[in-house]
């Protein structure tokens, strides 16, 4: 499937278990809550808490009510799927797609606590880099010659380059980690069927 044919079955499945899971529990999903569903915010107005913990996502304080049902649906739904298939990787192959193309639903999933594995040596290739980081901060300190005004200057700079640097190379690392999850996914998944490749939209 291509990245278009997989964001909607990721959609079509997330939406579709949410939509069973409210039924389950005996209230199903109104109208308002349906929409809300179907046509996610790009950004959230949710107040959030900062845990500290970069692995998990920002703790929400509760006020829109119809957003908190859909994590909570969305959390219950999961639970109850890693319990009865422990080695299924739909939700992980959802999130990982979902991810990638940066669609609202992610956040849903987030706060729902759905995680997306990391690779063993994700935390090595953080420090590695914080090491870069610091010995090119420091031969920038040590080796410019000049005035104060102009090292700083060239410090400046330096970080301002690094940074850059960093943020796009994280990225690039970011895209093509989840890009080699979702094909592992899609192996051991209902989503290895071509034929899913259209979002139900829940009427």
């Amino acid at each position: 499937m291509g990245q278009s044919a997989d964001l909607s079955a990721a959609l079509e499945f997330v939406v579709t278990r949410i939509d069973e899971q409210s039924v389950r529990s005996g209230e199903p999903l109104t109208d308002e809550q349906r929409g809300l569903l179907n046509n996610l915010p790009k950004s959230s107005d949710v107040p959030q808490i900062v845990t500290g913990d970069f692995e998990s996502p920002p703790i929400l304080i509760p006020r829109d009510t119809n957003y908190e049902k859909l994590i909570a649906l969305a959390r219950s739904a999961h639970s109850e799927d890693r319990e009865r298939s422990p080695a299924s990787r739909d939700w992980e192959f959802a999130i990982s797609v979902l991810k990638l193309n940066r669609h609202p639903m992610n956040w849903l999933l987030q706060w729902a606590g759905v995680k997306q594995p990391r690779p063993w040596w994700d935390g090595w290739l953080l420090i590695a880099a914080a090491i870069v980081f610091a010995a090119i901060t420091m031969t920038l300190i040590l080796f410019t010659d000049g005035t104060a005004a102009r090292r700083l200057a060239l410090c400046g700079t330096g970080y301002f380059v690094l940074i850059l640097i960093s943020y796009l190379a994280s990225r690039k690392i970011e895209e093509r980690q989840l890009e080699q999850n979702i094909e592992a996914c899609r192996a051991s998944s209902r989503f290895a069927d071509p034929s899913i490749s259209q979002i139900r939209v829940i009427q």
